[in-house]
């Protein structure tokens, strides 16, 4: 591969404090991966091993695709490695959570509450959370739902920032912190801002934890450095701090969470703050055309306050005229029925992909919004009127699709709303086209309505039949909804949005799964209401796996990071992009400005608006089309953005509709769906049983019923691990403290009292009895809850993590892993687990290991068995298919009327159904 002179300087630099200025679509991803190759390659500029370094990306999905690139680079160079499961690669987030779960026993049983769930979480305990405790810097007192986000966020700030206390002074939100942070503790849950907080307090208060990670981390790079929160620069500060080098890689061009509270300053400053730094500009960019690169820089070089750079063109895509196009229209509709039809024109339209050509398809469009819950309606309604399919990244208007909307009315009826009735909950579900038939419908209805008037006499028992995820599945279920019989090719997009759902209930149920059930379902409905289509961040997370060959409608905040052929980018309207300041309450009505440092950052400027147009902009890497239309009826929105006005002078940008019919054309063929897979072993668990399981629990997000003794078999592993990695440092336990064992470890969240006490009860006496039968072999532990990590090449890795592996003098090594009942899985899957394992402990060690083991815990059984490499292959060949099904969206059922019977999806899948219809009964359990 051939590099420019600024890459090459990057990728050779010796090991010290570096500072990469990565202009957009300049192939920072291919630079790391190869600086981090020199750096384990033996000699005086490297030398380091795997877990000697660290790499925190922006997301999960960039931190798989720097992982694979690392790993390939590494292998070609310097040949096989072992110890990759070592190196750290993921978001600043998880690399806290796991520090604290890894080093500070009493967190190993903590969950971490989402932003929706954090909501739901103070709402719950709107006083011990401070909540209806606290008051706005007015003294009017603040209430559950009305003023809870704004709570939230405040909380945030006063974690995630730095703070003057003095000013802070007599405010009644910072009082309250302490109340949350005790309630979080109590109940044994994060938040994402506990999570930084947390980690930040011990990497500098510690002592042993800071001595561990100064033997380990030598390095540490941080990809869009311009997006770092102070806590976060605080907690890299404290990494240099125990002599890791800092390598930072960033535009402060691409800064777009400074409302988030993210600091621009933290990569002007760099140089200033850390000691030797050396500057290398990476300007080339190799995604876009000539006329994206000119018309981008342009545009950015507005701003006045940047580092010093020039993006490059590098021929990466040819440019002809009518590529680029900036026009008006009369109203929205007009301008989303031209994005409609220009879609549909341009399908096909050849393109170069890497070394081959392929015509554009609908999954290679993507519509770019300021903001999708404002400015979406009519894109969605014009591309509902063409045909076109389209997916709305995130949960962003999931209540806008006609199948979701349904699902929000069925709980309406379950809750007694007296204005839905039978009939218009069937009109609701018949508007959804799902393909159930009206006699499906109603049966499914009149199921519901049945459950509905039982949960009313049941006088609030049988909190698990009554779940309302049970009820959720049950009524697809009984509808007879299948995704192969919705029309139109839809299948994918209603299950999607189906599964979208799944996950909302799913946060509702995480906090209020006790509550008596009629009152569960009021309030359940009370919030898809008034809270659902508000609570979620409009950039909130999305499944990585889901790719439909659909148009992807986002927010521009949500693009950061991606690309496409084909990139719309409307509602470029004064007043909404940029986007104007918002009044009524806000967050600073709750604490002083005054008592956060560089607070005006969170307000937004013009030119935080133009960095975020500038994003928009250059994710395309051909074609670009911004439109916008002032809004009949509202003054605010009558005239055209400046960043509108500011492309204009482009000469690359015409003003006219162009017209593609005469362009060379392919046939629509859209891009490989998932082009890394990094699938956890409890994931891939779910394949190998059956891929279409695998498919509606992972890809579309389906989650299964809660069960009310969940936690149990975790809360055994979290013991465990603690008494291993005490047994490691020659700490054995003892019987006498097996009660404080099962106290500080046993986490049943949804379990009721009489059920807890029995657990309680069944983890100490698995707990005596472990330490009784094992203890002679505890100083022969090599390695306890040890991650690893199977890189099989193609961009496929396979993660996971060992319970325990024991060495024994005469150098035999055993790989264990540790069983209860509750998670009994078939002899088949536990076979490949195993040796999964075993190929993962060869890949972090360099060594073979000779034996593995079941430890069944309730039984005090041991099941070993020697490694078979025979079948180590077979493993390699089924984790490749597994990747290229998913690759090819080749997720079909594996029905056997065993399997299928104990499935959570079984009446979702057509083939499952029909194999347990015609297979005997005899001597099988009924599903629960």
């Amino acid at each position: 591969m051939k590099f420019t002179p600024s890459q090459l300087e990057a990728i050779l630099h010796p090991e010290g404090n570096l500072q990469l200025i990565a202009c957009a679509g300049s192939g920072k991803t291919e630079v790391v991966a190869r600086r981090i190759a020199t750096l384990l390659r033996p000699g005086p500029c490297g030398g380091l091993k795997p877990r000697n370094i660290v790499a925190f990306t922006f997301t999960e999905k960039a931190a798989a695709e720097l992982k694979e690139r690392i790993v390939t680079r590494c292998r070609e160079e310097l040949g096989d490695i072992p110890g990759f499961a070592e190196m750290y690669v993921g978001t600043i987030h998880a690399f806290c959570l796991d520090l604290l779960k890894n080093e500070v026993p009493r967190y190993f049983k903590f969950d971490v509450l989402n932003e929706v769930q954090q909501r739901l979480f103070v709402d719950r305990h709107s006083r011990k959370s401070g909540l209806t405790a606290s008051t706005s810097l007015k003294g009017e007192t603040l209430k559950r739902y009305v003023d809870t986000s704004r709570y939230c966020d405040a909380l945030s700030i006063l974690r995630e920032s730095a703070i003057d206390p003095k000013a802070l002074a007599g405010c009644s939100v910072f009082a309250a912190l302490g109340a949350y942070r005790n309630l979080l503790e109590e109940r044994s849950h994060f938040d994402y801002s506990e999570i930084l907080a947390a980690a930040a307090d011990a990497l500098q208060n510690d002592h042993g934890m800071r001595k561990r990670l100064s033997k380990r981390i030598r390095h540490v790079v941080i990809d869009e450095y311009q997006d770092v929160n102070p806590v976060q620069e605080r907690i890299v500060s404290c990494l240099h701090g125990l002599g890791a080098k800092i390598c930072v890689v960033g535009d402060d061009d691409q800064t777009i969470y400074q409302w988030r509270g993210s600091d621009v300053s933290n990569i002007l400053t760099f140089q200033e703050r850390y000691p030797g730094v050396h500057m290398v500009r990476l300007e080339d960019n190799f995604r876009s055309t000539r006329g994206i690169v000119e018309t981008a820089r342009a545009l950015i070089e507005k701003n006045g306050l940047r580092l010093e750079k020039a993006m490059k063109p590098t021929g990466a895509q040819e440019y002809e005229a009518g590529d680029i196009a900036a026009l008006a229209f009369d109203t929205p509709e007009d301008e989303a029925r031209y994005i409609a039809e220009t879609a549909i024109s341009i399908r096909g339209v050849a393109i170069r992909d890497g070394d081959v050509e392929r015509g554009i398809s609908w999954s290679d469009m993507a519509v770019l919004l300021r903001s999708v819950r404002r400015n979406g309606a009519p894109i969605t309604q014009a591309f509902d009127a063409a045909g076109i399919p389209y997916v709305i990244a995130g949960m962003g208007n999931l209540f806008d699709t006609a199948e979701a909307e349904a699902a929000r009315q069925l709980f309406y009826f379950m809750a007694g709303r007296p204005e839905v009735d039978v009939g218009s909950l069937e009109a609701a579900w018949s508007r959804a086209r799902t393909g159930a038939t009206r006699a499906d419908l109603l049966a499914a209805i009149q199921a519901a309505a049945s459950v509905r008037e039982e949960m009313r006499k049941d006088g609030g028992k049988r909190f698990a039949f009554y779940s309302i995820q049970r009820r959720f599945l049950s009524f697809l279920e009984d509808a007879g909804i299948r995704e192969e019989r919705v029309p139109d090719g839809r299948g994918e997009i209603v299950f999607y949005n189906l599964g979208k759902f799944s996950q909302v209930i799913s946060d509702f149920e995480a906090i209020h799964y006790h509550s008596e059930p009629v009152e569960k379902h009021h309030a359940f409905a009370s919030f898809l209401q008034y809270q659902a289509e508000h609570v979620y961040p409009e950039g909130w997370q999305d499944n990585a796996y889901a790719n439909p060959d659909a148009i992807r409608i986002m927010t521009v905040h949500q693009a950061k990071g991606m690309q496409w052929p084909m990139v719309f980018v409307p509602a470029l309207v004064r007043n909404r992009f940029p986007s104007k300041k918002q009044g009524g309450p806000s967050v600073w009505h709750l604490i002083p400005a005054a008592g956060i440092e560089r607070q005006a950052r969170f307000e937004g400027t013009v030119e935080d608006e133009r960095r975020l147009f500038y994003v928009a902009v250059t994710r395309s890497q051909t074609f670009l089309h911004l439109t916008w239309a002032p809004v009949p009826g509202n003054r605010l929105y009558q005239k055209a953005s400046e960043l509108w006005e500011d492309v204009l002078v482009s000469k690359w940008v015409k003003r006219r509709r162009p017209d593609y019919a005469a362009r060379e054309r392919l046939p629509p063929t859209p891009r490989k769906g998932v082009t890394n897979v990094a699938l956890s072993f409890s994931e891939l668990k779910y394949f190998f049983e059956c891929p279409y399981q695998f498919k509606l629990r992972i890809l579309y997000g389906f989650n299964a019923p809660l069960h009310e003794a969940l936690g149990y078999g975790k809360s055994l592993h979290d013991i465990l691990a603690e008494v291993h990695a005490r047994a490691i440092r020659g700490d054995i336990a003892t019987a006498a403290e097996v009660p404080r064992l099962v106290d500080t470890h046993l986490c049943t969240p949804y379990a009721y009292p009489d059920l807890r006490e029995k657990l309680k009860s069944s983890a100490e006496r698995v707990i005596h009895d472990y330490l009784e039968d094992n203890r002679d072999r505890f100083d022969k532990i090599e390695f306890s809850e040890k991650s690893i990590e199977i890189n099989l090449g193609d961009g496929v890795s396979i993660v996971g993590r060992i319970d325990l592996v024991r060495r024994v003098d005469t150098g035999e090594t055993t790989i264990v892993d540790l069983k209860s009942s509750d998670r009994a899985q078939p002899e088949e899957i536990i076979e490949k687990q195993l040796h999964i394992y075993a190929l993962g402990y060869q890949e972090l060690t360099g060594r073979s290991a000779d034996f593995v083991e079941v430890y069944n815990l309730d039984e005090r059984k041991q099941k070993p068995r020697a490694v078979d490499d025979s079948f180590i292959d077979e493993v390699k060949t089924g984790l490749l298919g597994a990747a290229d099904a998913l690759r090819k969206g080749s997720l079909q059922a594996k029905p056997a009327a065993v399997k299928c019977r104990s499935c959570d999806y079984l009446r979702l899948c057509t083939e499952g159904g029909s194999a347990t219809a015609v297979a005997p009964k005899r001597g099988l359990k009924p599903r629960s």
